[in-house]
């Protein structure tokens, strides 16, 4: 318990000013009426109170105070400061802030709170990649929240629900959590904050590119630079565009996508955000990856890599084995293989361990296409182990269908075979059925 009760609040008092009991009753009460105050046990009328504040130099309203007002005053500063340390990355900190304000107001019973520290504890452990504990956490605070009657944060409880889900690739059911805070009486009223309004979406298209439905992707890519350009958010406004660049890029209008990176570059260039540049680069590279211009992808993927690296992005890692396979569709292939290296090493830096198994079968197509085919298959046998023991079933269903297309395309079709069949029964397995497969 991190609050005071008034009793408390009195001892603690007049232990501070070195006072004994006697001292602050004088003539005014007994020294056993005034035990009973401090140990909770009498409630003191406001002209006692009023005496005991004067006697112990605290303002009156301190001693008014209930332990509610206590813990909502406590609750305001600190959860506040748990979100700035979480923006900071300083995850221990913010969860002990956040974890103290929940302990005290399920003492209490105080909704309000256990759903804010709930919610945000939730986004502690969603960064830290604690899913499970993240849902245990939303669902807390689902609950306080429709107990407490204030339906207020909803909308961003379905939002991180759906963040969690499209974390582990669960986008089916991501898809469904983001409709849901989208639908939300609140956001269609329009009274929650613009920006989480822009960030659910934001992620609805994102979840529909994802899913293959460009279409979807375009639409709710296009809602979200509608609503952006209202905002005076020079950042946000080129995420917008960045995003809907590449809904264009997947339905092949080059042209359109060419120009939406092109006016996000420059609107990042003005607000000098190396995060979002990096972004660009790397769409752009996917870009002229489709268009067949191979020289300008790798002076683009070589960008967003060094992009990355200045502001420590785990994502490297994915944009480099991207690259690799792109200089391997280009019949580069000794740089492929030093690119592949880099991105080793940067695996092992970043902790990416679910990028491993797809770094050794393309280890396995370059030493296959080098000729070392035997040294090649040990590759790939390793990356088949990993892939197997992923925790998630559909993670396994989509790794071995890329596995399956990295054999097909290094001229191993008996392979590519049995993995697309595999991937397939694993598919059936989490109750997927699929309209296309490769």
């Amino acid at each position: 318990m991190n609050y005071l009760t008034l009793g408390q609040k009195l001892r603690l008092k007049r232990k501070e000013l070195n006072l004994t009991l006697k001292d602050v009753a004088g003539d005014y009460i007994s020294t056993a009426t005034l035990s009973l105050v401090e140990r909770d046990m009498q409630v003191p009328s406001e002209d006692l109170l009023r005496y005991l504040a004067d006697k112990l130099q605290t303002p009156y309203p301190y001693f008014r105070e209930t332990p509610e007002e206590t813990l909502n005053r406590r609750a305001k500063t600190l959860l506040a400061e748990a979100e700035v340390l979480l923006y900071r990355k300083r995850f221990g900190m913010a969860a002990r802030f956040a974890e103290e304000i929940l302990e005290d107001a399920k003492e209490l019973k105080l909704m309000h709170l256990i759903g804010q520290s709930s919610l945000l504890l939730s986004q502690i452990a969603l960064e830290k990649g604690e899913y499970h504990k993240a849902n245990q956490y939303l669902f807390e605070a689902q609950n306080a929240t429709i107990l407490s009657g204030n339906d207020g944060w909803l909308p961003n409880i379905y939002y991180q629900f759906g963040l969690v889900s499209f974390r582990q690739s669960f986008y089916a059911q991501a898809l469904d959590y983001f409709k849901q805070a989208e639908q939300t009486e609140l956001v269609e009223l329009k009274t929650v904050e613009d920006d989480l309004t822009r960030k659910i979406l934001s992620m609805i298209s994102q979840t529909y590119h994802k899913l293959s439905q460009f279409d979807q992707a375009l639409h709710y890519a296009e809602k979200t630079r509608d609503l952006v350009s209202r905002l005076n958010n020079l950042e946000a406004y080129a995420e917008s565009l960045i995003m809907l660049g590449a809904s264009y890029r997947e339905k092949e209008q080059y042209d359109q996508a060419f120009d939406l990176f092109q006016e996000a570059q420059r609107l990042i260039h003005q607000v000098d955000a190396q995060q979002e540049l990096s972004e660009i680069s790397y769409n752009l590279a996917s870009l002229f990856v489709k268009t067949g211009n191979f020289e300008e992808a790798h002076r683009h993927y070589a960008q967003a890599i060094d992009q990355k690296l200045q502001h420590q992005d785990p994502s490297v890692v994915s944009t480099s084995l991207e690259h690799v396979e792109t200089l391997i569709l280009s019949g580069d292939i000794e740089p492929a293989l030093e690119r592949l290296e880099s991105a080793t090493l940067l695996l092992d830096q970043f902790g990416v361990e679910e990028e491993r198994a797809r770094a050794l079968a393309l280890r396995y197509q370059l030493l296959h296409l080098s000729g070392k085919s035997q040294e090649g298959r040990a590759a790939l046998e390793e990356s088949l182990t990993l892939t197997r023991k992923l925790p998630f079933p559909k993670r396994v269903a989509d790794t071995l269908v890329r596995l399956g297309r990295i054999c097909a395309n290094s001229g191993d079709p008996t392979t590519a075979t049995l993995l697309f069949a595999e991937a397939l029964a694993v598919y059936e397995n989490c109750g997927i059925i699929l309209d296309r497969f490769i």
